[in-house]
Order: structure tokens, then sequence, then C-alpha cells
């Protein structure tokens, strides 16, 4: 009896391992899945912001296989969206502030194929808030042939999105005709916040450095060469962020992982290359492109 005693407080003072999922946790990875009425929302918006075209068979935009999201206007439109003028009526060129009005205006009647959801408002928050609550107009950029280019991104969690999600394109004439549309936002955010909240409780970066100490990395140069880098001490590596990371789920194209990582920063070997980390398993990740994909030198 004794000796069951023991055991049982020693098993009882051991510490968990703050980098593995509590017991209460979301099943890991976090899985999107593709949804028909995700796609169809996302036409039904299209039909709205295109409005009627002269054939019966319209053409439809490419859209992502998991997201649903557009991923370019169709070639064969023969009228293209346009956002709404601010100044109904009025002769003059719109100001920027109206400008960024008739963006605003465009992309809360296109949620939906940007991958955007209403949800209900927050306290002291309007109903067209809480569609673009999650979204911040990062900059609208002189474009070639009088056009710009605004970009927006995508914060639906606390953390930043990396691997090329979360960014939403509009690029717009100045009579307002939207000449290029495209969105690697991510749905479905409201299930999937909770799940990350749940997730990142007790992930602890103190220990990290130490843990990759003499790991190799391998990673693309320029070139496309496979090259690798080696940890030779723990003050080479640079914790930068804990971010959310998209990316396909292999052997599935119907499907679209979440993952916890560190993007690091190893510095002393040359220019210093961004690597991400799982936070949950410790693999490397490896990007698809975009932002923050997988290994970069920068």
């Amino acid at each position: 009896a004794l000796a069951l005693l023991m055991c049982s407080c020693a098993a009882a003072s051991r510490t968990a391992d703050p980098n593995l999922p509590r017991a209460d946790a979301p099943a890991y990875p976090l899985v999107l899945e593709a949804s028909e009425e995700r796609r169809e929302k996302a036409l039904a918006a299209w039909s709205v912001i295109v409005g009627e075209q002269p054939a019966a068979n319209a053409p439809k935009p490419e859209l992502r296989p998991v997201t649903a999201t557009i991923e370019s206007l169709p070639p064969a439109l023969t009228t293209p969206p346009r956002m709404p003028k601010v100044v109904a009526g009025e002769a003059r060129t719109q100001t920027d502030e109206e400008t960024r009005e008739s963006l605003r205006r465009f992309v809360e009647t296109a949620a939906p194929l940007l991958g955007l959801e209403r949800r209900a408002p927050a306290a002291g928050e309007t109903e067209r808030e809480s569609t673009l609550g999650d979204l911040s107009l990062v900059e609208v950029a002189e474009g070639p042939n009088a056009t710009k280019l605004a970009r927006y991104r995508q914060n639906p969690f606390d953390l930043p999105l990396r691997n090329g999600f979360g960014d939403i394109e509009v690029a717009f004439t100045p009579d307002l005709s939207v000449t290029r549309l495209k969105s690697t936002a991510v749905p479905d955010t409201e299930r999937l916040r909770r799940a990350v909240t749940a997730l990142r409780q007790g992930l602890a970066q103190d220990k990290l450095a130490a843990s990759l100490l003499n790991r190799t990395f391998t990673f693309a140069d320029a070139a496309g060469n496979p090259q690798t880098r080696t940890v030779a001490n723990v003050e080479s590596v640079v914790v930068r962020d804990l971010v959310v990371f998209p990316q396909p789920r292999a052997g599935a194209d119907t499907q679209l992982e979440l993952r916890l990582a560190w993007e690091l920063s190893l510095e002393g070997q040359g220019a210093p290359l961004v690597v991400y980390v799982d936070a949950v398993t410790g693999e490397q990740l490896t990007g698809t492109g975009g932002q923050g994909a997988g290994a970069t030198g920068r």
C-alpha cells in the first residue's frame, strides 16, 4: 500500500509538457473541409457583384478548391464588376476617402466570394463592422495604366496568418471597374478562432531555441536547389512570432490543415533564414509559396 501511495504522489508531481496538447484541447491539426454550401454562397455573391451578363452562360470565376475564395476573374468576362460610386450623380472625381468607402461597400457585398463571414455584432459594433471587423486595409497603391491596387489583410485570430493566406487584392480603374480580384482569406473563422485559442494555451518558447540545437533545416535557394542549415548555437535562433500556418492536407485535395507554428529566423550563417516549426509536433513546415512560405532567405 505504501509503495502504491508513493507512486501516486510521484505521478501527481510530474509537470506536463507545455508543448503537448491538453486532453481537453481540439484535435490537431485543425482541419477545414471543402463545402458545397460555401461554394454556392461564393457564386451567389459573384452574381450580385457582376450583374447581368449578355450571355446566358455567364463565365464563372476560378475558385480555390477548399476555401472557395476567388482566385481570379474569368478572362471571358464582358462586363467587369464595378465598385459603387459614393458621389453618385456628380461629375467630380472621388476623393481618397470616398474611394475607400467604395472599396468597403464592394468588399462587404462580395464577402462570401472573398471568404469573409457575417457574425453577430459585438458590443458597440454595427452589422457592417461585424462583417469586415477581421479585415484591415493595408494600402491603396498606384498601378499601371492609371489603375490602383487595394491590399487587405485578414486578421481572424490573435495570431498572424502565414503561408500566403489571409490576403485580399482588388485592382480597379478610375471609373471603378474591378480588373483584378483575388482572395486567400480563411473562412469558417468563428469555429477556428475558438480552437486556436484553446490550442495555444500553455505553448511556451523559453526552451524552444535549446531544443533546436544541432538540428538541420532544409530549404531551397533562389535557384530552387535544395540546401541545408544546421543550428550551431542557441544564440543563432531568433523567435519572431507564434503564427497560424495553413497548408493543404497531404493526399486530400478537399482539406486544409491549420497548424500553430513558431516563426524563426536562423542567424549567423550567411543571410538570415526564416523557417517555421510546428509548435505542437516540432516538425519543420514547408509552405506552398506566398508570404511566409516554409523556409525563406531574408
